[in-house]
């Protein structure tokens, strides 16, 4: 395949049309990001005279093939003897991937010329990838435009999301509104998006299959990273005398790359330093706080249970305060945590 196609960049596609539930929809996407209608793209304009007799969408008499569904649409005698670039009715993005010579408009998945598959690099259009088709989707997109999908992937892991949405209810945290995404990459949350929690989606898809990831491990995973997102959302918080008397200054940097490994899936808290819950919790104040949320959540609030063990792993007055801490603003007591 060409290497130039991969670092091509597409004109933004401009919403055209309205979906019949009313949601702005970009030229040519295949669904509806929000009811997940199949939408269908026909000739409404008279532009090309032309419509692919099997999916009804818009096409050049000049086409060999189909750039939407990937049919022969080859007539004798209308078909241009050579490639061209730019059709009536359609606008030159860039060349076939394959080196045919024919032009092609973003985003069509087939050159319309010789019927090869083609590739757009989306990294500027839209926050990320769907972890179904790997095409471009937004952050609040509840389906993907392209392949119809979850664009969020949360169909992929349905076990490990109800488990942490009864936790959280369980523990009385209030929903704050975030939203779990699968994304290519680190897990993680970016402080200015609070709401978004990015899940690496090695656990799920890709060259690591499913079977080998226990679901209370992504439990695990999923709590700690919403104890980032929880942090962020709560800010404010983290300004208190009583949270920096107990977790420290959350904006300070981070040193260097951190490689410590976290066991996600252990339950029970670390017998080693006094005070903090895991080794983990000890390389920054924020990541103290998202493992003492993780312990907290997945314990369901219980403080009797909590206590008793860091009793008995003989843990220190500060990691005490910690989770009474978190306890306290969980339950509105803000002022006094």
């Amino acid at each position: 395949m060409n290497a130039k196609a991969r670092r091509r960049r597409p004109a933004t596609p401009k919403p055209e049309l309205r979906c019949a539930c009313g949601y702005e929809l970009g030229r040519y996407w295949r669904f509806c990001p929000n009811c997940a209608r199949k939408q269908v793209w026909p000739d409404t304009a008279r532009e090309t005279g032309a419509e692919c007799y099997k999916c009804g969408w818009i096409v050049s008499d000049r086409f060999s093939y189909c750039p939407w569904c990937g049919a022969r649409i080859y007539e004798k005698g209308s078909s241009a003897e050579s490639p061209l670039k730019a059709p009536k009715g359609f606008t030159f993005h860039a060349r076939c991937d394959w080196g045919c010579g024919g032009g092609v408009e973003y985003p069509m998945p087939q050159c319309p010329w010789c019927g090869r598959e083609q590739s757009w690099s989306e990294d500027n259009e839209f926050d990320g990838d769907c972890p179904h088709c790997g095409r471009g989707v937004d952050d609040w997109m509840n389906v993907c435009p392209w392949c119809g999908g979850d664009a969020a992937g949360q169909d992929l892991i349905p076990e490990a999301l109800t488990r942490v949405r009864r936790l959280l209810l369980v523990s009385r945290i209030r929903p704050w509104g975030y939203r779990v995404l699968l994304r290519p990459g680190v897990s993680g949350v970016d402080p200015r998006f609070p709401k978004i929690v990015e899940i690496d989606q090695q656990y799920v898809i890709g060259k690591r299959k499913r079977d080998e990831i226990p679901w209370p491990m992504l439990v695990g995973l999923l709590a700690h990273e919403l104890g980032h997102s929880y942090l962020y959302h709560n800010w404010r918080w983290t300004r208190t005398e009583r949270f920096r008397r107990v977790f420290g200054e959350v904006d300070k940097a981070y040193r260097g790359v951190d490689t410590t490994w976290v066991d996600f899936q252990r339950r029970r808290v670390a017998t080693t330093l006094v005070d903090h819950v895991s080794a983990y919790a000890a390389t920054h104040p924020q990541e103290d706080f998202a493992e003492t949320f993780r312990f907290y959540v997945t314990r369901r609030g219980r403080m009797r249970e909590l206590f008793a063990e860091l009793g008995r792993k003989r843990k220190g007055l500060v990691t005490y305060e910690k989770f009474l801490a978190l306890h306290d603003y969980a339950r509105g007591r803000w002022r006094t945590a």
